[in-house]
């Protein structure tokens, strides 16, 4: 669970006191924890976006300025007037110091290779016709991104299809088998979710082992839920 960065401050306050002579003003001294957080441990991004990051502070009455940005490494996650950008893969840690009430928070940010395109060609590829459902809901291009993996190596997207009327994802991916390995050299084929806006991905329950066949058809889609 994500820790909240804490500091007691003393607070004058000013309060009003009934006396013989009628209503005087008086100065007390109170304390109050002010804590700053920035919510998570870690942020999954991609290539050539851009993440702005808002610390939260108790309580809200307490000032959002005076925020000094930082990264542990440039040439993977750069910052500029709060605003990073991923340049390439690897991890990198994102601080936050407020030098007015001199508190600090910190997460780690994973860059990640854009899903896109999987940068090669490969010989042989294996067709999957999906209905996809993430959370009980269809699949939206606009909120969420789909790949297949083997491994951690990207071999195919998901597209967003329609046929008579009907939604469907198609995944092709690539391999250089042409099929199933009698050897016992197969390879497993996962499936991926990624949470444009809420920075995040997950791992659907359901694989397949790469055979160079297609799975799923038009009329009966294969199901990816999460």
């Amino acid at each position: 669970m994500k820790k909240t960065a804490n500091r007691i401050l003393t607070v004058l306050l000013t309060t009003l006191s009934l006396t013989s002579c009628g209503l005087m003003e008086m100065d007390t001294e109170e304390l109050v924890a002010v804590g700053m957080s920035l919510g998570r441990d870690s942020l999954y991004i991609m290539v050539g976006d851009q993440l702005e990051l808002t610390p939260v502070f108790t309580p809200d009455t307490v000032t959002q300025s005076g925020i000094l940005w930082t990264t542990s490494d440039d040439d993977i996650l750069a910052v500029s007037d709060g605003v990073f950008t991923a340049l390439r893969p690897g991890w990198a840690q994102v601080r936050a110091e407020n030098i007015s009430y001199m508190l600090e928070d910190s997460c780690m940010v994973c860059v990640m290779p854009r899903w896109e395109t999987t940068g090669r060609e490969y010989p042989y590829e294996m067709l999957v016709y999906a209905d996809v459902t993430v959370g009980g809901q269809p699949f939206n291009p606009e909120t969420m991104m789909l790949a297949a993996f083997v491994d951690d190596e990207l071999r195919g997207t998901g597209q967003l299809m329609e046929w008579k009327g009907k939604n469907y994802v198609r995944f092709r991916v690539g391999s250089e088998m042409r099929g199933t390995d009698s050897g016992g050299n197969n390879e497993e084929v996962s499936f991926r979710v990624y949470y444009r806006r809420e920075l995040r991905y997950a791992v659907f329950p359901q694989s397949l082992e790469y055979d160079g066949e297609a799975h799923g058809t038009l009329s009966n889609l294969y199901k990816l839920s999460i």
